[in-house]
């Protein structure tokens, strides 16, 4: 299976994800769509858990959009249960045992949750002295170049939460991606675009043609649109698109020398049992 792929880090696992899918050509996608490509039935894999991650620089996202995450995708009851579980997994390894938690169920609303979750569970096994300690995600959607790196991030904090309680540190996790559907936004991928440096790809067109490649063709429109704006003047205030004033927004901070910094290390749970 092509979308099946295995990696040292989750570092790698991300970062290697957003190039494969922006450089696809069309047969190596599944579906290009008029605002996003889709890449089905991936199975990502990482050795460890070691995640160089920085929502803020890398998604110019602020700290309190991993509190909206958590709180959509988790309650305290199921996850206290959930790590009381995974410690009695390291104790019982040699067992096999394998243990899971559901992610928070929304009701389908007509436009937020339309389809259902986009996180849908976790599972964790190993651990102990027989075993490492595997946490795997089971999703049914997210955008690899934009939320899904808060998704990942989301991953790491509960590795390192279950590790503070069997003693092990995140990067001894190995880790597992059941991720149904792949999709890579045009303009919410904007940020990751300029933060990880595909800038050059996005202005080569001789080099990456737009009739090749049509991830990199729709965010480059959308880049070539922001470009325009801003060297046009046109007032962000005038964006009616609120998704993309946004993008907008955080592009002029960008070209200005803003920088924004929540690193992984700093993201905690704390906020759900606060709610």
């Amino acid at each position: 299976m092509r979308n099946v792929k295995r990696y040292e880090t989750l570092t790698e696992l991300w970062h290697r994800e957003i190039e494969s899918q922006l450089l696809a050509t069309r047969d190596e996608l599944d579906l290009v769509a008029g605002i996003d490509t889709i890449r089905y039935n991936c199975l990502l894999s990482a050795d460890s858990m070691e995640f160089d991650f920085d929502s803020g620089r890398d998604l110019w996202l602020m700290p309190s959009r991993f509190t909206v995450l958590q709180r959509a995708y988790l309650d305290i009851d199921p996850l206290d249960a959930f790590l009381a579980r995974c410690v009695a997994c390291a104790q019982e390894d040699k067992r096999g045992v394998i243990t899971q938690m559901f992610a928070r169920q929304h009701a389908n609303a007509p436009r937020k949750y339309r389809w259902g979750n986009c996180m849908l569970g976790w599972d964790f096994r190993g651990g102990g002295r027989n075993m490492q300690p595997t946490l795997t995600m089971h999703s049914r959607v997210s955008y690899i170049a934009y939320i899904g790196g808060l998704d990942l991030a989301l991953c790491w904090v509960l590795a390192r939460t279950i590790g503070e309680l069997i003693d092990r540190k995140p990067e001894e996790f190995a880790f597992n991606w059941y991720l149904s559907s792949s999709q890579f936004h045009f303009f919410k991928s904007l940020p990751a675009m300029y933060s990880l440096g595909y800038e050059e790809e996005l202005l080569d067109t001789e080099g990456y043609p737009s009739s090749v490649y049509p991830t990199l063709n729709g965010v480059r429109k959308w880049h070539g649109t922001a470009v325009r704006l801003r060297d046009e003047g046109v007032p962000i205030a005038a964006e009616k698109y609120g998704p993309f004033r946004r993008i907008r927004r955080r592009y002029e901070e960008y070209k200005s020398g803003v920088e924004y910094r929540t690193p992984l290390e700093s993201l905690t749970f704390d906020p759900l049992y606060r709610r």
